[in-house]
């Protein structure tokens, strides 16, 4: 068995839009992922971000360190982490379910349905349980845990396996 640790805080809409919105730096970044509007959680969306946050006055930032122990390669890491997003995701949802006026936000992108219906310029099949990450919407979320949690975010070049890999997400309060 491995190790999972969940790590929550409150932060205030207009410290996290001040602190740690840069959408023209997540946005550059998100075009170089090969997932890149290919789902209705990526940009580039028909809505502005910023008013989106805005729409909410808390942000419960909810990270989950899960542990590369016992791991024996780098495959075996980013399948671990593949098994708990989902996990985590409907935690999420969860949470949203049980605190009135509130949106659940991911890690990554949403993988609800196999093949994206965005992929065929239909609208989402999913708008139930499809919901954006913070990166998506704008949000470094590098920063964000490393300021609020005090540790830093782990990364593979392929051929290491990191100490842990996170999951962040969390609940957008009204």
């Amino acid at each position: 068995m491995y190790k999972k640790e969940r790590f929550t805080k409150e932060l205030q809409i207009d410290k996290f839009v001040k602190m740690y919105f840069d959408p023209e730096l997540t946005l550059q970044k998100c075009r170089t992922c090969t997932g890149y509007a290919k789902t209705w959680s990526c940009p580039d969306f028909d809505f502005n971000v910023r008013n989106y946050w805005r729409q909410f006055s808390v942000y419960r930032v909810i990270v989950d360190r899960v542990s590369m122990e016992g791991v024996a390669s780098p495959k075996e890491a980013e399948e671990r982490l593949a098994y708990e997003k989902p996990i985590f995701n409907r935690q999420m949802l969860a949470l949203e379910k049980s605190t009135p006026g509130s949106v659940a936000l991911y890690a990554q992108e949403c993988e609800e349905c196999q093949e994206c219906a965005r992929l065929i310029g239909k609208p989402c099949r999913l708008p139930e349980t499809m919901r954006y990450s913070i990166e998506s919407l704008g949000g470094c979320g590098i920063r964000l845990v490393e300021d609020l949690f005090e540790f830093g975010v782990c990364w593979s070049d392929g051929t290491t396996i990191p100490a842990y890999y996170i999951l962040l997400g969390g609940l957008l309060k009204k």
